[in-house]
């Protein structure tokens, strides 16, 4: 699982670049998103977003479809 520490502002513009770069759409504060295979939950709550791996190919690993994720939103691991 991925948290990333964010304000409102930073959460809406994450749906923002997510949309615009990657064609996804987050819809509310909680909910799926699907790309490539992979589907993920998210949650955005307290200041906090979580994203969960849910499903993906078998030949992907959860921790390189956590970096991507990371990657699309230019956030390097603390």
């Amino acid at each position: 699982m991925i948290q990333i520490a964010m304000t409102p502002k930073e959460f809406a513009e994450t749906g923002r670049v997510l949309e615009e770069k990657q064609g996804v759409t987050l819809t509310g504060d909680e909910g799926k998103i699907t790309k490539m295979g992979v589907t993920a939950g998210y949650q955005y709550a307290e200041g906090m977003l979580r994203v969960t791996v849910l499903d993906k190919p078998f030949f992907v690993t959860t921790e390189y479809c956590e970096e991507q994720f990371r990657a699309i939103l230019g956030i390097k691991e603390a």
